[in-house]
């Protein structure tokens, strides 16, 4: 295996190139690059009966984990996703076995390609044959070829301008391509249409994962591709791809990550109290193996919570609640809040003028919902305001109107008991 040091220069020279990154500190690198290295004598270069393809290292490469493995085919590249294991990664890498492009030569064979693939790809062009094997190296799960016969077009109604048609879901879906041949623009039309059974992190995915229809969310924080686990589980989970350079604070706040150290998985639950679950994992397997632990309701949820305050004095201030520290307060008013909510805007001002007229009496604190969960008080919509009752164990939502008068006569009726000393 070559150490190399200019990633740019090195996958320029190469066809084909195999990329290990890792990393020195890495313990888990350093045992699945000896699954590579006996699997390197088969794939490398110079090995009689090798796949032929360069095997390389490349360590410290800014990367947001370790290790990758990245197939490269003329700059671009596809990474692996499945098990780091000698024949598995033999068979990832076997380009002899993935460039085969058949001739069309019938009209039976053109309607076989598009009707038994789940996604191909007919050319009306024979001279793209080896740009063709390049992209059938990047993308082994789809069956490209080319024709030659005169009377295709006619077979699928395309005219003269079409340079390829593209079918997904065995030719339940189509996609004509009318622009340049060029392996890059040919690349960037198959990303673009081929059923992933996934989104990629945007606000229209966002939308329809929520909405169309309303399922748990599973958001993979990683580069790789996990079509195949987004379409076992489609009927019961969104799946949404979120990749490094997609990655926002939004999203974090969002879903209460404090930043993502390696690849990262959280399914947030939709249907029942907004509740979230994450794992961070380095294999597909334990991908699956989370998705099926939630699915049979053997997994923890986790909430969100800021850093508590820390000896703030409730007879002088409006305390600040945290998530974490909420079931620790009794005998306290607090106010749910929401900094994007307007209506909390010109309610605060109503809710400090109540501090103010029980200034020593009675304890308030401010909660913020938007940045704070707390187990099994699910917070359905702000302004809120909650008397958390220590005799009773009890607590009481107000739902009357919003005024000094209004919340006076309730925190007159519900505060009657001390203050506790733990305050």
């Amino acid at each position: 295996m070559t150490n190399i040091t200019n990633l740019d220069k090195w996958v320029q020279k190469q066809n084909y190139t195999l990329i290990f990154f890792t990393r020195d500190d890495c313990n888990h690198c350093q045992r699945l690059e000896e699954e590579l290295e006996k699997a390197s004598e088969m794939i490398n270069v110079g090995t009689p009966g090798s796949i032929g393809i360069p095997v390389a290292k490349i360590k410290n490469y800014e990367l947001n984990r370790y290790p990758v493995l990245r197939l490269y085919v003329k700059g671009l590249y596809t990474e692996h996703s499945g098990e780091w294991e000698q024949k598995k990664l033999e068979s990832w890498t076997d380009i002899r076995a993935l460039s085969y492009i058949s001739e069309s030569d019938s009209e039976p064979t053109i309607r076989w390609i598009h009707e038994s693939h789940n996604i191909s790809v007919l050319v009306f062009n024979n001279s793209f044959k080896q740009e063709l094997k390049w992209l059938k190296t990047l993308k082994h799960h789809i069956h490209f070829t080319y024709t030659t016969l005169p009377n295709a077009r006619s077979i699928l109604n395309v005219g003269e301008e079409t340079t390829l048609v593209m079918f997904t879901e065995k030719g339940i879906n189509r996609y004509d391509y009318d622009g340049e041949i060029t392996y890059e623009k040919v690349f960037k039309f198959v990303e673009d249409h081929e059923e992933k059974y996934y989104q990629e992190f945007t606000q229209d995915a966002i939308e329809t994962a929520f909405y169309e229809p309303k399922k748990p969310v599973l958001f993979i924080f990683d580069e790789k591709d996990y079509r195949d686990l987004a379409k076992t589980h489609q009927k019961e989970i969104n799946t949404i791809l979120v990749k490094q350079d997609q990655v926002t604070d939004r999203i974090l706040n969002f879903l209460g990550i404090k930043g993502i150290q390696r690849p990262l998985a959280v399914i947030y639950d939709q249907n029942h109290s907004q509740k979230k679950y994450r794992s961070q994992f380095s294999e597909l397997s334990e991908v699956r193996k989370f998705v099926n632990n939630f699915l049979n309701n053997k997994l923890e949820p986790y909430y969100k919570s800021q850093t508590p305050v820390k000896n703030e004095n409730w007879e002088k201030q409006i305390l600040t609640i945290v998530g974490e520290d909420l079931p620790k307060h009794d005998n306290i008013f607090i106010y749910f809040y929401s900094s994007w909510c307007k209506v909390c805007q010109q309610f605060t001002p109503i809710f400090e003028q109540l501090f103010k007229k029980y200034r020593g009496q009675k304890a308030f604190g401010m909660f913020d919902a938007s940045e704070n969960e707390v187990k099994d008080q699910f917070i359905k919509e702000v302004p809120m305001i909650r008397w958390y009752n220590s005799q009773t164990r009890q607590v009481v939502t107000f739902d009357g109107p919003l005024t000094l008068d209004a919340l006076s006569e309730f925190i007159d009726k519900q505060g009657k008991k001390q203050v506790s000393d733990d305050l």
